[in-house]
């Protein structure tokens, strides 16, 4: 029995927009309509809280562009993970359209920042983005990449490439959405992506665990894992976290205390190893802090919030509720 062809969607600029057509030259009445946004580069002389100053001046930029009637946003070019998670927070502070954002992988499975792309997927598939985009430099580089992804990602995935790839039979795990280099022709890439045989079918791993990146590692945790005593963020805490790695507990349980806590959560974010609790005296703050940390929170209740707080976290910030 002969399977059942698969339909993909190419992504091809027209004018100013970005067009979401078949493949397979289905009609385009109702085609999906975008623009792409291009994530400014991080201000070299910007203040603290850094995280929170480039995501007002990504929402500065991002403003005059998403007041159209366009279906969907595509985010690209961002300098890091840290920036392209923060610009993604930008566009759903204003809006609440589909958001498609890309990444670009390197070798071994992880961006040239050095995080790893399950990681990345982790986070951005719990924040608002709906399809996630991977292009590479290198043919290997991009199946690494998919083939990372796969069993942890729950959104859809495309990829960025050049027909020439297509032609040549990459294989791509999971890859339904495609997106053509610059210069390429549409028409041709359409073909190339219509006649391509090498869609590999993702499987699922890791549903009976939780995935709780820290911001550039992915790590796995049980609901019941064991969380360690509390962390105050304050100027001490490189300290603090070095003293913690002698620590069994699973997870680091750290406690905001007041607003200039934030900012020393920031400056040793590149410390963590491990999964994080975040804790504060109040929602304001938590939420501060979960602007600023990059990877995806744990919420054990110990700190109590009220149920409408804990699904606008988990909602906006990707909060995991043990």
């Amino acid at each position: 029995m002969d399977s059942i062809p698969r339909r993909f969607l190419v992504l091809v600029r027209r004018d100013e927009k970005i067009v979401a057509v078949e493949a397979d030259g289905a009609p385009e009445a109702h085609a999906p309509v975008g623009i792409a946004l291009r994530c400014p580069p991080v201000p070299e002389a910007i203040e603290p809280p850094k995280t929170e100053r480039y995501i007002a001046y990504c929402k500065t930029l991002f403003r005059p562009l998403t007041g159209g009637r366009e279906d969907f946003l595509l985010l690209y070019g961002a300098p890091d993970f840290r920036a392209l998670r923060a610009a993604v927070i930008a566009l759903t502070d204003l809006c609440g359209k589909t958001l498609i954002a890309e990444v670009e992988a390197a070798a071994d499975g992880r961006m040239p920042d050095g995080t790893d792309m399950a990681a990345a997927a982790g986070v951005l598939q719990r924040i608002g983005v709906s399809t996630l985009i991977v292009s590479a430099g290198q043919p290997e580089q991009l199946c690494e990449a998919l083939d990372r992804l796969a069993p942890y990602i729950r959104i859809s995935v495309g990829a960025r490439l050049p027909a020439a790839w297509l032609k040549g039979g990459i294989g791509l795990t999971g890859a339904e959405v495609f997106l053509p280099v610059p210069g390429e022709a549409e028409a041709a890439f359409c073909a190339a992506v219509r006649d391509w045989t090498g869609y590999r079918p993702a499987s699922r791993d890791h549903d009976d665990v939780l995935l709780a990146p820290d911001g550039r590692d992915a790590h796995f945790i049980a609901p019941t894992v064991d969380i360690s005593e509390e962390i105050v963020c304050d100027h001490r805490l490189y300290e603090r976290l070095l003293e913690a790695e002698d620590q069994e507990a699973a997870v680091l349980r750290l406690v905001l205390e007041d607003e200039e806590g934030i900012q020393d959560l920031e400056d040793d974010l590149y410390m963590l190893t491990r999964p994080v609790c975040l804790c504060a005296g109040t929602p304001e703050l938590l939420e501060k802090a979960l602007r600023a940390f990059y990877g995806l929170a744990v919420y054990d209740g110990t700190w109590e919030l009220a149920p409408e707080l804990i699904r606008y976290f988990e909602q906006k910030y990707g909060l995991i509720c043990l």
